[in-house]
């Protein structure tokens, strides 16, 4: 049998759109990997400038590159469809065209799911580079920050807990989760709470291993998908998928801007909402959307039943709701989850 005819160990899907300042270098971050039995499939996704050339000039240097075309219409997700479907391992790791991977990379996220068999995927350390702003540092940070399985879950909803083109996941815990979804939202975060949801524990190499490049163009920027509104549809429609919010309805800390979008679009999903929580006084006492506002010394006394969700946008809300949350014996991934 060829060494082309071999079923390789892992499949490295690269989504491509007009990347040609940054694809060669990415594709030879993977090609420099001292884990060497994978494939890299890189598709191209309405390329309008020299993408393709350097792809298919990097496919005739090395067997393991595959080039193909997914597309325009579906952008980047249809891309990352067309090349997991087109994958022939049972592992598939994530890269993007402007990024950078170590190269012990592939070979560490692979030890680590070969360790630990209850893992469905694993992320890495990232470092970003080229970063446009504090924000995305920030997010960074916290993500780093999230090192075990327990804790990428319990932050599922604050924001996306992995960066997309860090991870490595087993085809079996993809395909449960029914795969990239073209939906209104950031597909990233949408597949991460499907898979998260249904129980897959993703785990982390905490080593800086991917340098993940920040710009003007990326999409987190510039399209309408990762736009705020949409970000909250996506948050209220899996809180609505858990069933003890569906049983016991909500009660939210934070009776600001975030609070009642999160608990409008709550209602508009079924939920039953019970009240708010807030530590402005001109706020306590009154109505919003015709359930009360109380104060916040009466978290875990008043509507201990329904699920706690902390919607405070200041610097630091969290992490005091956090403290208000445990003092009062809630348990946080049960019956309390922070949102922000």
């Amino acid at each position: 049998m060829t060494d082309a005819m071999m079923k390789p160990r892992l499949s490295v899907i690269v989504p491509v759109r007009d990347a040609e300042r940054t694809l060669g270098e990415s594709l030879e971050s993977c090609l420099s990997q001292s884990f060497g039995e994978f494939e890299l499939v890189v598709v191209l996704n309405g390329c309008s400038d020299r993408s393709a050339e350097i792809a298919k000039g990097f496919a005739d240097g090395d067997g393991r590159v595959v080039v193909m075309e997914s597309s325009e219409e579906g952008g980047v997700t249809e891309a990352q469809r067309v090349g997991i479907a087109a994958a022939r391992a049972d592992v598939i790791a994530r890269m993007d065209a402007d990024d950078r991977s170590h190269p012990e990379r592939f070979a560490k996220q692979w030890e680590l799911l070969q360790e630990d068999e209850s893992l469905g995927a694993v992320g890495c350390g990232v470092r970003l580079i080229e970063s446009q702003g504090e924000g995305m540092g920030r997010y960074v940070d916290w993500v780093n920050s999230l090192g075990t399985p327990e804790a990428i879950a319990r932050e599922r909803f604050v924001e996306c807990p992995v960066i997309q083109p860090s991870l490595m996941m087993r085809r079996e815990a993809l395909e449960a989760a029914g795969g990239y979804r073209v939906r209104s939202w950031a597909e990233d975060h949408d597949l991460i709470l499907r898979m998260l949801g249904r129980g897959v524990r993703i785990g982390k190499v905490p080593e800086v291993l991917l340098e993940w490049r920040d710009g003007p163009s990326r999409l987190t920027r510039c399209h309408p998908m990762y736009a705020e509104e949409q970000v909250w549809l996506m948050k209220a429609e899996y809180l609505v998928g858990l069933e003890r919010i569906r049983e016991r309805g909500v009660v939210i800390s934070g009776a600001g801007p975030i609070g009642k979008r999160l608990g409008r679009h709550l209602r508009g999903l079924g939920v039953e909402m019970h009240g708010f929580f807030e530590v402005s006084e001109r706020r306590i006492g009154q109505t919003i959307g015709g359930v009360p506002v109380a104060g916040a010394d009466e978290v875990g006394v008043r509507w201990r039943d329904a699920v706690l969700i902390s919607a405070v946008g200041v610097p630091g809300g969290r992490g005091q709701v956090r403290a208000l949350a445990e003092a009062a014996g809630y348990l946080e991934g049960e019956d309390f989850w922070c949102c922000c």
